[in-house]
């Protein structure tokens, strides 16, 4: 008895599925642009981005030659570096420390920093966390 109305009710989610899918088909159809209007617009945008794009690639070209742009690169890397060092010396110190919450506020040039350091290794800046960096 259940197993029947188990088969009924497959049968009929079936036959609904089939019938959205037609529904789906022609609302597709209906929702198909085809003024030449628009067609044209789209046209124009598609060639508008393309020249956007060279455009974008011309100048970091001509960054790229940049010797001013070369440094500011070159300076950048090496902040990361420091700050990938800095935060593995933080991971270091935060080891040796007990396995319990830990909550400071520190004063620095740019203002307030929160930290937080929890049992499981976890450090935190300001609410955000600070991912350990290989």
């Amino acid at each position: 008895m259940n197993e029947d109305k188990i088969i009924l009710t497959l049968q009929k989610l079936s036959k609904i599925k089939e019938e959205l899918k037609e529904v789906k088909k022609e609302l597709k159809q209906e929702e198909k642009i085809t003024d030449e209007e628009y067609e044209t617009m789209k046209k124009t945008a598609k060639e508008l981005h393309g020249q956007l794009k060279d455009f974008e690639e011309n100048w970091k070209r001509e960054l790229l030659n940049d010797e001013a742009y070369q440094k500011l690169r070159e300076l950048k890397i090496q902040k990361e570096e420091e700050v990938a060092e800095e935060i593995a010396k933080l991971y270091q110190l935060v080891e040796k420390l007990p396995p319990k919450m830990w909550e400071t506020k520190i004063e620095t040039e740019e203002g307030q920093i929160r930290l937080q350091i929890q049992p499981e290794m976890k450090v935190y800046l300001n609410g955000k966390e600070e991912k350990r960096r290989a």
